[in-house]
């Protein structure tokens, strides 16, 4: 990879962190943020651990309004993430999770280039953003 892109591709991971941070006015520990870019399904969601309880937008009190404002910038980041990656002639991520924790600074991401969404895994966007939910919650 080469540096360029790997600074403009980390600035809209951050920019996706940020919007997270910026929608809730709650003390957040972590923020969990799910993408699903594929070619018929481009989704943006995420969720939060406020003191050890894990939380959706809607659990935080989000009014409603501001919760379709922050599903839609974040997914139009996904747009721009598709921009980036062809400017750079580099594979598009079909999926990326995204973990930051709040109080240490520690960032991790995970991403995946197959088929996520589609009639083969008779799975869709909103589903693989719920398992993973279900999945920190324990």
């Amino acid at each position: 990879m080469n540096k360029v892109f790997e600074d403009e591709f980390m600035d809209l991971q951050s920019a996706l962190i940020s919007l997270c941070m910026e929608v809730t006015e709650q003390k957040i520990s972590k923020i969990y943020v799910y993408c699903s870019n594929e070619k018929k399904s481009k989704m943006f969601n995420a969720f939060f651990d406020v003191n050890g309880e894990i939380k959706t937008l809607n659990q935080l009190g989000v009014p409603n309004n501001l919760a379709f404002q922050f599903l839609k910038l974040g997914t139009e980041d996904l747009g721009k993430l598709d921009g980036i990656c062809k400017k750079h002639n580099m594979q598009i991520p079909t999926e990326m999770k995204l973990y930051y924790d709040v109080s240490s600074g520690k960032y991790t991401a995970e991403y995946k280039y197959e088929e996520v969404c589609s009639s083969k895994t008779q799975k869709n966007s909103g589903e693989v953003f719920l398992e993973w939910l279900n999945e920190i919650k324990g």
